[in-house]
């Protein structure tokens, strides 16, 4: 139950910080290039300081192996497909550089959701600080979700339908998980490795080259550095698992 409980709260922390996305739709060129900076800081981060070493701690090397396929696996859709991601100034960002993005955070969050369904096997004690440190590790999660909307002008409809979905992946995960076998570390090593490079690829192909191409500026490069350094500063610190 505390897994269940738990996992409720972290898929609402993560879509009221989503739902940032519903008030950030005006924004001007210059704003989406901050937000979209931002988004980039945090997923990299999340990427490199959080899920990559966490894949590498349950199984090293299906966790390399992980990653190198989900960063390869989206290259290689997007040169077989021709899907672009880029745009001019009066266009709004391709829907196309959404799909990338959602996927990775979709097994970003069904692996949160397992993380609470094995803790809630262990101490309550134990169970409850994982649950709140996932829940706190949503926020900024929720936060890249907003901004990269925003820079996307979803509508509003679909703003709610993918926060919506994104979050019901936790509580979904953690309760499948409870019912079922927990799968071996391999398979956790890999899946996880895998968010970890289809992360990486969306923040480093995408939302970069996105941000500098909505506004060049000094800003947006100071922007996406601080949001790095601060996000994994938090990971490291308060926001660790």
């Amino acid at each position: 139950m505390t897994a269940l409980l738990m996992s409720a709260l972290a898929a609402a922390g993560f879509s009221l910080a989503s739902l940032l996305a519903l008030f950030g739709r005006e924004l001007g060129a210059r704003g989406r290039s901050y937000a979209t900076a931002a988004a980039a800081g945090i997923l990299l981060s999340l990427a490199f300081v959080d899920l990559f070493p966490e894949g590498l701690e349950i199984a090293a090397e299906p966790a390399i192996s992980g990653f190198v396929a989900g960063f390869v696996f989206l290259f290689l859709t997007e040169s077989l497909f021709r899907v672009h991601t880029h745009h001019s100034a009066e266009e709004p960002m391709h829907k196309h550089a959404l799909g990338p993005f959602i996927l990775g955070l979709a097994i970003h969050n069904l692996a949160d959701g397992f993380v609470l369904g094995v803790g809630a096997r262990a101490e309550a004690v134990t169970s409850w600080v994982i649950g709140i440190g996932i829940l706190v590790h949503q926020v900024p999660v929720g936060i890249s979700l907003a901004a990269v909307l925003t820079a996307a002008r979803a509508t509003r409809a679909r703003v709610a339908w993918i926060t919506v979905s994104l979050g019901l992946a936790i509580p979904i995960a953690a309760g499948l998980t409870i019912l079922l076998p927990s799968p071996g570390d391999g398979a956790l090593g890999f899946l996880t490795g895998a968010a970890g490079g289809v992360l990486a690829y969306v923040g480093a192909a995408h939302l970069l080259p996105e941000a500098r191409s909505e506004y060049l500026g000094r800003a947006t490069g100071a922007i996406f550095a601080a949001t790095f350094v601060a996000t994994t500063i938090g990971l490291m610190t308060i926001l660790g698992d």
